[in-house]
């Protein structure tokens, strides 16, 4: 009898648990349904679940929607948690609105009492609508008339998302500037120069603003980061893990250029990796959204638990890697090597000497302007060149040969035969 593949059962397990969960759409039950009515009002929190979900009563109390077509035209007075395909907010949110959709919607009538915290493709804000705190977004498109009362906190379109990967992983320089710069207004009477009463104006050259002072404080405060984190993080892995901590730079000593060549490979592909990351997020949340729309909302919310926390567990570790790990890597190898030859022992203590010279260095050498940023790139791809090869080196078994056979000794001439 064959063996039940384990993603089978997993898929089963969560199939169980998904379909386990209540589906009483009663008023007292933890669903109440797809819309509420209005003029209608409600003194608790609700889940609401439908193809179309409609909220035109009051609601005093929080909200979490799962709809492929949610509109709000009523009251929600406290948070609203919205996961769906189209999302349109043409009513009055007390509290903040935690918002996934394909496309977000803030009609002309739209007030939202705190913050708008919102991934989607599309987000569009008429005339008239009003975030009261913040607005925190991220998409691929954006087309925003509102008010809003504090900060703007937003990565949309391509340019926008490929610089947040950029300095995710620490490498600011690496980012796109777009400026443009607006026409010069020209100045009263067709190109001339101002007058008054048939006289002419000097105007007063403009007022040059003095350059800023080099900031010493903050440059500390960014260096002693850069340089605790890593040294931290060195302290942990020399004390939990110092036979991984030797063997992953290994390559680098033996193989620089090839590690160097393969890392910068790896570092392309792993910020590929980020990209294909976005996009099984995009089709799990489509592929619930289809689920909902069979009726199924419970194998969605399971599927997108699941999914979510895999990825997110994979991408972080990811960016763990790329961000500290790589450069421990680099430092621990050359900086190791050159405290053992200049000690000529292998002593705890001069591991860590050497690593918080080697962090220290680090530190310092990629603060240098117009080359810091090359030396951290050519880091990171160093020590994700030497941890591949050295993982390849591990998986491969460990030939031993034979020892030769000597042949028997020949008889010496003469010798008696038995």
């Amino acid at each position: 009898m064959k063996r039940t593949p384990r993603l089978l059962l997993a898929f089963l397990f969560i199939l169980t648990l998904a379909f386990a969960l209540p589906v009483s759409t009663r008023a007292d039950g933890p669903v109440y349904g797809d819309t509420v009515e209005a003029g209608e009002v409600i003194e608790r929190d609700l889940l609401l679940v439908g193809r179309e979900v409609s909220i035109a009563g009051t609601v005093n109390g929080n909200v979490a929607v799962l709809g492929n077509r949610v509109v709000l035209t009523g009251v929600v007075d406290g948070n609203l948690v919205v996961a769906g395909q189209n999302v349109r907010i043409d009513g009055l949110v007390t509290g903040t609105v935690y918002t996934a959709a394909l496309t977000v919607e803030l009609g002309p009538g739209a007030v939202i009492g705190r913050d708008l915290d919102v991934i989607a493709v599309s987000l569009t804000a008429a005339s008239g609508a009003e975030i009261r705190r913040d607005l925190n977004a991220i998409g691929l498109d954006a087309g925003l008339n509102s008010r809003v009362g504090r900060d703007l906190h937003t990565v949309i379109g391509p340019i926008q998302l490929y610089n947040g990967l950029m300095r995710l992983l620490g490498f600011e320089e690496l980012t796109i500037e777009l400026h443009f710069n607006a026409p010069a207004s020209p100045p009263e009477g067709n190109g001339k120069l101002p007058s008054k009463g048939g006289r002419l104006l000097l105007l007063p050259p403009p007022e040059e603003t003095p350059p800023a002072g080099f900031d010493w404080a903050k440059w500390s405060l960014d260096r002693l980061r850069v340089w605790g984190v890593l040294f931290v993080l060195g302290v942990i892995v020399l004390w939990r893990a110092p036979r991984a901590a030797e063997g992953s730079g290994q390559p680098l000593l033996t193989r620089p250029g090839r590690s160097l060549a393969i890392g910068l490979l790896a570092l392309v592909l792993a910020i590929g990796l980020f990209g294909v990351g976005l996009l099984l997020f995009v089709l799990v949340f489509a592929l619930g959204l289809g689920l909902n729309f069979l009726g199924l909302w419970q194998l969605t919310i399971a599927i997108w638990i699941a999914a979510a926390a895999l990825l997110a567990l994979f991408l972080t570790a990811l960016w763990a890697f790329l961000v500290y790990g790589t450069k421990l890597i680099v430092i621990y190898a050359f900086s190791g090597w050159a405290f053992e030859k200049l000690f000529r022992k292998k002593a705890f203590w001069v591991h860590l000497l050497a690593l918080l010279a080697g962090t220290l260095l680090y530190s310092l050498l990629t603060a240098i302007p117009y080359v810091g940023w090359i030396l951290a790139v050519l880091t990171t791809a160093a020590g994700a060149g030497a941890a591949w090869l050295a993982w390849r080196e591990n998986r491969q078994p460990t030939v031993v040969e034979a020892a030769p056979v000597s042949p028997p000794p020949k008889p010496r001439r003469g010798a008696a035969k038995t």
